[in-house]
């Protein structure tokens, strides 16, 4: 017998869109444990009418593990659909209108049932303009859907293309903005070596090593492995996808969640977050457009650190997410795990003919929040925190024109800079904050 007496307050994911269309308000998807997704709308207080707050439009329980989700608008709507993958075997695609209970629009399988790392479903990207959608699984699988719509309207989805790479474990993925050409996809892999091809390897050498009477030249082969960044293009003309560019990136890479809007908007590109800094990559950004090239001409920052913090432990981020601005201006907040500082990363532009090109990094420190699986950020300034542990939050941003009081460090700089840019103390109160904590989402124990 299972009876849910409450509903788990644990947010495994969220994102943020326009899924009920109702008033062009923007609302938070939250994915929360235990298979139940729930939709979230940001509205004043009954209470106290100069105060914001969340409010629970709808839940939809699913039955199942849920694992990611992402939004997508396709071309001529008026509102986001969901797109969810669970332990089902399958991509599911959501519709919330009117705020009523969720419709499921497609269910196509792929493969089998499971959290397994062989099933897609671990990760989700979508395509900003809403034409294509690509599902990965942990390790080698990749799939991509096509949206379109058909003479009455409605979304359609077509079969599944194929970019799977073998030997391949893949981190991180998402969706880049290129405007209205052929949809790329961004996914942060490590190719690995087969063992069996090593241990063959390496009896040839001792083959070869018994018969030679002198071995003093005889070697072990180096097997590097190497991160790698890289470009799926989807076709849309032959319906295809091809793995189009790729470039080293450091080994201590762990997240690719911020795609730069691209376009007429903006440069293009994704932010790589790692162990103590984060990395501006995009298609010739290193150099010469060579695949193989060094890592050292990307333009890379490091973080403002602590005065307390080993300098012998790395911080990592676990979370980023881009704001868009109006005249293409934009930034993102970073997370750490260690310390929950966020930070605004923002980029030096500088505009040509109709196109931009980067030219550095700013990183400046924000805030001390709760460590979060999620972070959103609205186009009113408000920022949700879905926290890991704590209780879930909502935030509203009194300025992003940081004082220069605050520690930053920029991607001109060198290492043995940051010690003089490092913050004063070990944690930084609240009330002297860029941001105004408005309510709080209390978690279920």
């Amino acid at each position: 017998l299972d009876l849910t007496l409450k509903p788990a307050g644990a947010i495994i994911c969220s994102v943020i869109g326009e899924f009920t269309g109702i008033g062009g308000r923007q609302e938070i998807a939250a994915l929360k444990a235990g298979g139940c997704i729930e939709i979230y709308a940001i509205a004043s207080s009954t209470s106290d009418t100069t105060s914001t707050e969340l409010k629970l439009v709808t839940r939809m329980e699913t039955n199942s593990i849920l694992r990611s989700a992402v939004t997508v608008r396709s071309g001529g709507s008026k509102r986001d659909l969901l797109v969810v993958g669970a332990d089902g075997g399958c991509v599911s695609v959501l519709d919330f209108e009117g705020g009523k209970q969720g419709k499921v629009l497609h269910c196509p399988a792929f493969g089998k049932t499971g959290c397994r790392r062989g099933t897609p479903g671990q990760y989700l990207a979508a395509d900003p303009k809403g034409r294509a959608i690509m599902i990965g699984a942990i390790e080698k699988r990749k799939l991509v859907y096509v949206l379109n719509r058909d003479g009455e309207g409605n979304v359609t989805i077509a079969s599944p293309l194929e970019a799977h790479k073998s030997n391949t474990i893949t981190f991180s993925l998402v969706g880049l903005d290129n405007g209205y050409d052929n949809p790329i996809f961004a996914a942060l892999e490590l190719t690995y070596i087969d063992y069996d091809q090593i241990e063959n390897e390496n009896d040839d050498l001792s083959d070869s090593a018994a018969s030679d009477d002198n071995n003093a030249h005889a070697s072990t082969p180096t097997h590097s492995v190497q991160k790698q960044l890289a470009y799926y293009e989807l076709d849309l003309g032959l319906n295809h996808v091809s793995r189009r560019w790729s470039t080293a990136v450091h080994r201590s890479a762990c997240i690719l969640l911020a795609a730069v809007p691209g376009g007429s908007d903006g440069p293009g590109g994704v932010f790589v977050a790692g162990e103590d800094w984060i990395e501006y990559v995009h298609e010739g950004s290193d150099g010469d457009g060579d695949s193989h090239a060094a890592v050292s001409n990307a333009i890379i920052a490091p973080l403002p650190r602590r005065k307390l913090h080993s300098d012998s432990k790395g911080v990592m981020i676990t979370a980023l997410t881009v704001h868009r601005q109006k005249k293409g201006k934009f930034f993102a907040v970073c997370r750490q795990t260690e310390l929950g500082d966020a930070y605004k990363v923002s980029l030096d532009l500088q505009k040509g003919d109709g196109t931009y090109s980067v030219t550095g990094i700013t990183v400046s420190l924000l805030d001390t929040l709760p460590v979060a699986n999620s972070l959103n950020i609205t186009k009113l300034g408000m920022l949700f925190v879905a926290a890991e542990f704590s209780n879930h939050a909502l935030f509203q941003f009194e300025r992003i024109d940081l004082a220069d009081v605050a520690p930053t460090t920029k991607s001109s700089q060198v290492r043995e800079v940051m010690d003089a840019l490092v913050s004063s103390s070990s944690s930084r109160p609240l009330v002297n904050s860029y941001l105004k904590a408005y309510s709080v989402m209390y978690t279920a124990i």
